[in-house]
């Protein structure tokens, strides 16, 4: 686990659907990352809010558990917000092929939408629709 400031404004991660509580991988006083195992996959959770104060550590982090055998699903049901420098890093991890997004709140597909980006967008459950 990174070393974390605060968190205690965050949502408590819920359990995953096997039941399994998600261990927390990342924590600052604005957004906590967590690692919600799945057959085949590795699902990590955003929840609150990517900026310039945190984007780095994130990458590093996502790019920390995305080696492996095992798909790298990105969960933002519960992202809040996004600046650039966090699309950047999301536009940077589904270009090389190195995770998809599952669970994109509207105002996140719109905004893919309305700058063309190249983010590879899956259902949860279904095949992966590609967004361009």
């Amino acid at each position: 686990m990174l070393p974390h400031e605060d968190a205690s404004r965050l949502p408590a991660s819920e359990s995953a659907s096997s039941g399994v509580l998600g261990a927390v991988l990342y924590a600052d006083r604005l957004v906590r990352l967590t690692y919600h195992p799945q057959p085949g996959a590795t699902l990590i959770r955003l929840t609150g809010q990517i900026d310039a104060t945190n984007h780095a550590a994130l990458e590093e982090t996502l790019r920390r558990v995305g080696h492996g055998e095992d798909r790298l699903l990105i969960d933002l049901r519960d992202l809040h917000f996004i600046d650039t420098a966090g699309m950047r890093l999301l536009v940077r991890l589904c270009s090389t092929g190195a995770a998809r997004l599952v669970n994109v709140p509207p105002f996140l597909q719109h905004l893919t939408e309305l700058l063309n980006l190249p983010l590879r967008i899956s259902a949860p459950d279904g095949p992966a629709a590609e967004t361009r």
